[in-house]
């Protein structure tokens, strides 16, 4: 993939209304405005069917995408990490000093549900600790039960809360989050959006064009740090936290995008600020 281009997959989860549909037509108006042809594009709305995030309807340009269930619950959760992340680096997120433990036995024969269960509280930023035992400053339950089955969760997962947290090298919170979630890897992470949005002038000249090609590769770069970060309280992380700064220069540009390119429908998850209230 070129540097300038967006990923297919960027575009067409890009292209979702707040009703959880997208118009084929454009999303394969946004490829071509980003030099994307439509064969990526129709690879990866494949990969994305198949994966059981979406479905098509009709064929074509007069077809459409919708959001699975399964789809729409990734998406929810996405804007509640972006929400999240924005209320920690405003303080309304405060850590209540809980670690959250998650355990689980899972028989071999039921290997894909435990599979499921590693992948969820991975995706979520839980560290194992030990084989089937996991650890988060966060209450993880709500989204692991969009994760993973709840009837998996049921039957294998335990939990528990502590005050304490120590191990070999780390015997206070800020230590025992730097061993578990070392903070460099973290810092790494945003490095791409940092380079983006260094690399990526927001002049008056530039066109609708030019700004949605800008706003694709903003919100991929994004994209690839949230994921990668596990939004630790701030009281667990060094101050300043280089994070929280580059997210402040990414709503900005998004929002200088937004208010030139108001009728855009891309990724309005991002339109989430740093007043955002905190995950319950």
């Amino acid at each position: 993939m070129s540097a300038d281009k967006a990923a297919p997959r960027t575009v067409v989860e890009a292209c979702f209304d707040p009703q959880g549909t997208a118009s084929l037509d454009y999303v394969y108006d946004v490829a071509a405005a980003v030099g994307l042809s439509d064969q990526p594009v129709r690879l990866a709305v494949r990969r994305l069917e198949a994966a059981g995030v979406l479905r098509q309807e009709g064929r074509g340009r007069k077809g459409r995408l919708v959001l699975t269930d399964a789809g729409r619950l990734r998406s929810d959760m996405d804007v509640r990490f972006v929400a999240l992340a924005y209320a920690q680096d405003a303080g309304l997120a405060p850590w209540d000093g809980l670690w959250r433990l998650y355990t689980f036995s899972v028989p071999e024969r039921h290997r894909s549900e435990r599979d499921a269960l590693r992948a969820a509280l991975t995706r979520l930023g839980a560290v194992p600790l030990a084989p089937g035992a996991y650890a988060s400053p966060h209450d993880l339950l709500d989204e692991l039960t969009a994760e993973a089955s709840a009837a998996t969760i049921g039957a294998y997962l335990i939990t528990a809360e502590a005050t304490r947290l120590t191990g070999p090298g780390f015997t206070d919170p800020a230590s025992t989050a730097e061993h578990l979630w070392p903070s460099a890897e973290t810092v790494e992470a945003y490095r791409p959006l940092a380079d983006a949005l260094a690399a990526e002038p927001l002049g008056p000249d530039l066109g609708s064009v030019e700004l949605v090609a800008v706003a694709l590769r903003l919100a991929e770069a994004f994209t690839h740090a949230l994921e990668r970060d596990p939004l630790l309280p701030p009281e667990l992380r060094p101050a300043p936290w280089p994070p929280s700064r580059i997210r402040r220069d990414f709503h900005e540009a998004w929002t200088t995008i937004r208010g030139r390119t108001p009728d855009l429908s891309l990724f309005r998850a991002f339109d989430t600020g740093p007043t955002a209230a905190h995950r319950a």
